[in-house]
């Protein structure tokens, strides 16, 4: 396995992965209904991000096929707080056969050095509320509960 920075040509196999995700989050919970063309408009939107030196996306390579991949941003809040920036894990995603091997660890242990190079001191990320496999990863490398985000669909 090799964990590197993506690049152009592995944009196809990252969509993949990212509708595998989706589809997973879609399967244990019906609010995450996704247009059909919704890899398209995500394909747009990855390529944007690849060009910002703010956002690193990382893709594990299994003989040189794609079998996961991470977004990781860097923002800044409101100017309010004493802290102005944050690190932001938007994605991290395994192929479902290559789950529990160490990969998600991997990439983290990248994203983390990825973070430090630029003093990032903390790092947010968002899990579905019904993804427990992710909730316990998260829990495990020390991420803990900061917000409680809820909704209400108005009919």
């Amino acid at each position: 396995m090799e964990i590197i920075t993506a690049t152009e040509k592995h944009i196809p196999e990252i969509v993949e992965l990212w509708k595998e995700f989706m589809d997973f989050h879609k399967d244990i919970d019906p609010r995450f209904p996704m247009r059909k063309d919704a890899h398209l408009e995500w394909e747009k939107h990855l390529r944007e991000l690849m060009k910002s030196e703010d956002t690193q996306v990382l893709v594990v390579l299994d003989k040189n096929q794609a079998v996961g991949y991470s977004v990781s941003q860097i923002n800044k809040y409101a100017p309010l707080w004493e802290c102005e920036t944050y690190g932001m894990i938007d994605t991290l995603a395994v192929k479902s056969n290559y789950r529990r091997k160490g990969i998600g660890e991997q990439m983290l242990v990248k994203i983390m050095e990825w973070f430090k190079m630029y003093n990032v001191d903390r790092v947010e990320l968002s899990v579905a509320a019904r993804n427990q496999v992710g909730y316990h990863f998260w829990r495990k490398h020390g991420f803990r509960d900061y917000i409680h985000r809820l909704y209400l669909d108005i009919e």
